[in-house]
């Protein structure tokens, strides 16, 4: 009664516990953790930074206009000497002159043509942008799995907990009973104190799967960059462990067609996407650098400059000047040749990691369905084990009550069906992992 008393006790104070804690769902995870990384605030940054560069670009399309205004005085000494004249000498004295000069000017140019360079760095700059979205978006969606693996940790281990909650019940219970056998002189003494030790192991067992499941939930809240402190429930929802093999059977099957789920992830992917953006990045950088390379540079100018000796004499003296700068390059100690030549290996080089990432795409989505299959397999095999091990327990424990059986017969009939309930749980959890992996390297995990 004592060991019911302490059960009952725990049980209501935990749930007091979890009446108290926070409830958080898996979406509610996920967004957590995407606006609290650091990460995703440095990209959102550097996508305004790449905004800014872009109106740099466009401004160099336009004529640029600067204004410039000056000051100056010219102070000048000369001493006195001897002048002949037709053999007359005149003697000039020290002479000290003094002049200032003010001046305004306006002077603008432009780039009229050089090979569309101008353009095309336009165009850099727009897929700059693009690049730093995609980026943004990849490491939203590497959180987001991320997120998935450690909420289905804590849905895992809290439903272990449950398990091991419900054993220890089945192993008070069985206590109980034996000590009533005592009672009426049908067992010994000893029997008692076997099973005494195996309540004392299923309540050790209790508590290290509720350490487990705290560690779990401390590995949830780091990644969503939360106080690890924070007392938190998880919605068991997310994941339905009443579903029948046929309901498991016509998830698998949707995961059958490995070579659509290819196709998918070389559309929907992240890094895909990114890949083939950076090689369109040094495409276009090595089209500049060909621009540069080939082509002269043709420029427009105009300044318009006053200046006067007097402040109030400044516009009288006025010079407008218009021109055209032509620039070849002829020879700048090979820079230009290198510039093409660093944009086209950089371009073979992105092709290169594009078919390491189509590869390793098609590696990561077959493995993952084999473990989809594996743990529906598991599944499979664990039903059928756990309803003969409810069979074992249902005879042990009678086959011990009528005195034929042992009580290690009965402790390792009960032992052996928690484990496989708790290997059915960590075989389902698999299952539901193994299909959101596969979701997320076809690019169609979404919350």
């Amino acid at each position: 009664m004592k060991k019911i008393f302490l059960i009952m006790t725990a049980f209501f104070f935990s749930v007091n516990i979890i009446s108290a804690q926070e409830l958080v769902t898996i979406q509610q995870a996920v967004n957590a953790a995407i606006k609290n990384n650091p990460n995703v605030s440095i990209l959102e940054e550097n996508i305004n930074i790449q905004k800014q560069n872009k109106r740099t670009v466009t401004g160099d399309l336009i004529p640029n206009l600067n204004f410039s205004a000056g000051w100056s005085r010219n102070n000048t000494f000369s001493k006195g000497t001897t002048v002949y004249q037709n053999g007359i000498p005149f003697v000039l004295g020290d002479q000290t002159t003094a002049k200032s000069n003010y001046s305004l000017g306006l002077n603008s140019q432009v780039v009229l043509f050089d090979g569309f360079a101008n353009y095309r760095k336009l165009d850099l700059s727009d897929q700059n942008i693009e690049a730093s979205v995609l980026q943004l978006e990849k490491t939203k969606y590497d959180i987001m799995m991320d997120i998935t693996q450690k909420y289905f940790d804590v849905l895992r281990k809290d439903r272990i907990v449950y398990i091991n909650q419900d054993n220890l019940k089945t192993s008070v219970d069985q206590l109980d009973k034996i000590k009533v056998y005592v009672e009426v002189g049908k067992k010994t003494i000893s029997e008692v104190y076997k099973q005494d030790v195996q309540v004392a192991q299923d309540e050790l067992d209790l508590e290290s799967s509720i350490r487990q499941l705290e560690k779990s939930k401390v590995d949830l809240l780091n990644a969503m960059n939360d106080d690890v402190n924070k007392e938190i429930t998880v919605e068991v929802k997310d994941v339905n462990l009443d579903m029948t093999l046929g309901d498991l059977f016509n998830i698998m099957n949707k995961y059958d067609r490995i070579d659509d789920l290819v196709k998918s992830a070389l559309s929907k992917r992240y890094d895909y996407l990114l890949g083939i953006q950076n090689i369109k990045i040094y495409e276009t950088q090595f089209n500049i650098a060909k621009k540069y390379l080939y082509y002269p540079s043709l420029s427009a100018f105009g300044t318009f400059n006053v200046s006067g000796n007097q402040y109030d004499e400044i516009f009288n003296t006025r010079v407008f000047t218009f021109g055209l700068n032509l620039s070849y390059p002829i020879f700048q100690g090979f820079k230009l040749d290198v510039n093409s030549q660093i944009a086209e290996i950089n371009i073979k080089q992105k092709n290169e990691d594009l078919r390491n990432i189509t590869q390793q795409l098609k590696a990561d989505i077959k493995k993952s369905v084999i473990d989809l299959q594996t743990a529906y397999k598991q599944i499979e095999i664990l039903e059928r084990n756990i309803t003969a091990a409810e069979q074992d327990v249902i005879l042990s424990e009678e086959n011990y009550r009528v005195g034929y059986g042992t009580l290690l017969d009965m402790q390792v009939a009960v032992t052996r069906l928690n484990n496989l309930r708790i290997e059915r749980v960590n075989a389902i959890y698999n299952f539901f992992l193994a299909q959101r992996q596969i979701d997320y390297l076809s690019g169609n995990l979404k919350y």
